[in-house]
């Protein structure tokens, strides 16, 4: 995404997103899932082992729809399970985002793996979403890759949303007016549930991404014994035209992610009696890796292997008295550089149009 760093306030206007050497950097320190790691796998993975240490390359999230390969073939669901499968993932989705946004506060420790230019990165950071409508919450992740360090912080008090990235040393700042979105949906007379400040930085908006860009469907696993669903998506055919179009050559890049599981927890931790319905581990996975043309003849008759992009995990999850919305202010420590207003780039995304006396109103 281009943007005039010396234009603090750009106009709206459609954003063209773009998979370069510099957005592959970028994607180290941000967990946007999105837009968000690991060698290739080759066995399915069981939730009942310990999670992975840092030395080892973590399997895959294994459902009962089979390991990250079994999507190279073709799809045999008829149009209308295709569209079933896709509105019950959805609203499981759907439930997710309502629980991180209107649900009770609770806090984690947050882990990520990144594969990128030819290495493997391993993050770690906190989460904290205090719920209950305010729309404040902090993310965090920082990340070691043996040249210098990355960071990502995004907090919001739920007026502003501040997101700020280190990448080798040079910082990059963004403000989102969130307040003013809420508004400008209210002055629309929309009344959702979800509004658009829910929407905006941290797990909610990887969530709302995969949602919009996946087709979905439903499976099931599990993790020391609790029972998880598991949404499974891979990428919309108008999605990935779309980036392929604004990519090097006319193609998808390699290391973009075609496919995604979002395991999220069934039932409440027995432990704590709390989590239902949270996301556990995120998975991005890239297209299946082609045999290459010396390969056995017995290879071909293997499922082609998709190679893990990145995982994020959430963990030691646990409840907590929402904080003073002190703790939620952004402490701009980083005056010499201009930050990004993307407010704009938000109101295109949630389509909200308002006239310039009501904008001001607001002010």
């Amino acid at each position: 995404m281009k943007i005039d760093r010396h234009d603090p306030d750009p106009p709206n206007r459609r954003v063209k997103r773009c998979f370069t050497a510099k957005a592959c950097r970028r994607f180290i320190g941000s967990v946007l899932a999105t837009l968000l790691t690991l060698s290739s796998l080759t066995t399915p993975f069981s939730f009942g082992q310990p999670p992975p240490r840092a030395t080892e390359a973590p399997p895959s999230l294994h459902t009962d729809h089979g390991p990250p390969g079994e999507n190279a073939g073709p799809d045999h669901r008829s149009e209308q399970q295709r569209v079933n499968d896709q509105q019950r993932a959805a609203a499981l989705i759907d439930q997710v985002i309502d629980r991180l946004a209107n649900g009770a506060a609770f806090d984690c420790k947050v882990r990520q793996r990144v594969r990128t230019a030819g290495r493997e990165v391993l993050g770690v950071g906190t989460y904290l979403q205090v719920g209950g409508g305010s729309g404040q919450f902090s993310f965090q992740v920082e990340m070691h890759d043996g040249d210098g360090k990355h960071r990502l912080q995004q907090i919001s008090d739920g007026r502003l949303t501040w997101t700020r990235t280190q990448i080798a040393g040079v910082v990059s700042l963004s403000r989102v007016d969130v307040g003013w979105l809420d508004e400008g949906a209210r002055t629309l007379r929309r009344n959702d549930r979800i509004k658009p400040s829910m929407l905006v930085g941290g797990p909610s908006e990887m969530l709302d991404s995969i949602r919009r860009d996946y087709d979905l469907k439903l499976g099931k696993s599990s993790l020391s014994g609790r029972p998880l669903l598991v949404v499974i998506g891979t990428l919309k055919q108008t999605r990935r035209d779309q980036v392929a179009a604004f990519s090097h050559g006319g193609v998808l890049p390699p290391l973009f992610p075609t496919r995604v599981n979002v395991a999220i927890a069934q039932d409440d931790d027995p432990e704590i009696k709390f989590g239902k319905g949270l996301p556990v581990r995120i998975e991005h996975f890239s297209d299946p890796i082609a045999e290459p043309e010396d390969a056995q003849p017995e290879a071909a008759e293997v499922p082609l292997q998709r190679q893990m992009i990145s995982l994020l995990e959430f963990y030691s999850i646990r409840p907590v008295a929402p904080p003073p919305i002190q703790r939620f202010r952004f402490e701009n420590q980083d005056t010499e550089i201009d930050f990004v207003n993307e407010t704009g780039r938000y109101e295109n995304r949630f389509n909200i149009r308002v006239s310039a006396k009501e904008r001001q109103r607001y002010r």
